[in-house]
């Protein structure tokens, strides 16, 4: 599946577009607080902040080599947790740092801000997609907590508040162990929402395969209309039965036309052909559903619903013979060979799906209705008209429309034991 690859090159391009980001910021916050800090120091407005000063430049420092890393596309596989792990500790390290030099160790700031930062990088952890590292994170996160909560224990103790509630607060060992819980439950909130990113990353990535497979499927001349449909739709496109028209076209005498001629003339000419009479059928609505060498496939409705298939069919095959009328005109004025074109039509029930290998598919409709028109195509040459239409068809037109057909009787066509009424459309 190559969407499998492509999605965890999507992946790793996130992550480090992200983290490029993040650690840009994250390091300028860190060199902005040092600085502050540093400046309320030596100012004379604060005293004993020469901790949090040089810890908040350590964190700008670190978060440099993060952006650094992700700048040049190194975070991946290992080297996300060997990076982004010690990330997850900085705020440890103001608690140890005060530890070993502060008189009152880690309690000093065990409840001040740099706790909260556990939170954020954490949170921050969701963006590797990862769902193990946000795990980790967490688990690391709450695990230093509560260690260097019982490195301070004895000092924490001795904290006193005119408020019981408030001494409740400062003093609980089980408020201090329900906050490390807290903490490393934010690991595995933070994976879950990275695992449902992932999954709408991965959606798209799926629907975006979809789509240009579809567009493969039915090639170049089908209506995104039709596409989209599909698409939004995510109908099972095998074995539907459908009631729809079927028009074949096919340009009389082609094999006599193409003889002694020039192959990328002939193809020139047939492309311009196409492009007209496509026009013509994506316009009314219709499905090119495949081209047989000179000859068009078209099916209107099935696919794409519509409310009266036979007109649309009817009025998609007088304008693809007006537009052949004008192509013509122009061919002639090029010294070009004109072309004759006899168009069928059938309405009736089909298969509607995909047929072939494992390796190839075609989506196309098959049935005795098909077959039928194909060969009321044929029959155009017999009763010298350039359209002719089953009963079938008929009977679904408006009435404007019916009034532009004529009769020709009933005919029997190859394949069928009953014979056909049918009319002939004038253009």
């Amino acid at each position: 599946m190559q969407s499998l690859k492509q999605y965890q090159q999507l992946i790793t391009e996130q992550v480090n577009q992200t983290m490029r980001k993040a650690g840009f910021w994250a390091a300028l916050l860190g060199f902005l607080c040092a600085t502050l800090l540093l400046g309320i120091v030596y100012s004379g407005l604060m005293q004993h902040m020469e901790i949090p000063a040089y810890w908040a430049l350590f964190c700008g420092l670190y978060s440099l080599v993060l952006y650094g890393m992700a700048r040049t596309g190194r975070l991946k596989g290992i080297l996300q947790y060997i990076i982004y792990l010690p990330f997850v500790s900085l705020p440890g390290i103001v608690l140890l740092l005060s530890h070993l030099y502060l008189p009152a160790g880690s309690a000093t700031y065990l409840n001040g801000p740099p706790i909260y930062l556990y939170f954020f990088v954490i949170f921050m952890s969701g963006f590797f997609f990862s769902r193990l590292l946000s795990i980790l994170a967490g688990l690391l996160a709450g695990a230093q907590y509560f260690i260097f909560y019982l490195l301070a224990s004895d000092h924490i103790a001795t904290i006193t508040a005119a408020d019981e509630l408030v001494q409740q607060d400062l003093t609980s060992p089980e408020i201090y162990f329900f906050r490390a819980l807290m903490i490393v439950a934010a690991g595995p909130i933070t994976a879950v929402l990275s695992e449902n990113s992932k999954k709408l990353m991965l959606k798209m990535l799926n629907e975006q395969e979809e789509k240009s497979a579809i567009d493969r499927l039915f090639g170049q001349f089908v209506s995104n209309e039709v596409k989209n449909k599909i698409i939004s739709e995510k109908r099972d496109l095998i074995g539907n039965r459908k009631q729809v028209v079927v028009l074949f076209s096919d340009i009389r005498s082609f094999s006599t036309f193409s003889e002694g001629k020039d192959p990328e003339a002939i193809v020139g000419q047939l492309n311009e052909y196409f492009d007209r009479m496509v026009e013509c059928v994506v316009n009314e609505g219709g499905t090119v559903d495949k081209f047989i060498g000179d000859a068009i496939m078209v099916v209107f409705g099935g696919l794409l619903e519509l409310e009266r298939p036979c007109d649309n069919a009817l009025r998609a095959a007088l304008n693809m013979r007006a537009q052949l009328n004008q192509l013509n005109a122009e061919w002639r004025t090029r010294g070009l060979p004109v072309f004759e074109a006899g168009i069928g039509l059938h309405f009736g029930e089909v298969l509607e799906g995909t047929i072939g290998s494992k390796d190839r598919k075609e989506f196309t409709v098959i049935g005795d209705t098909v077959n039928t028109a194909a060969r009321l195509e044929g029959v155009t040459k017999e009763y010298q008209r350039s359209i002719v239409l089953s009963d079938s068809v008929y009977a679904g037109l408006s009435s404007d429309l019916q009034a532009r057909c004529e009769s020709l009787g009933e005919t029997r066509v190859k394949g069928k034991q009953t014979a056909v009424r049918i009319y002939g459309a004038a253009a």
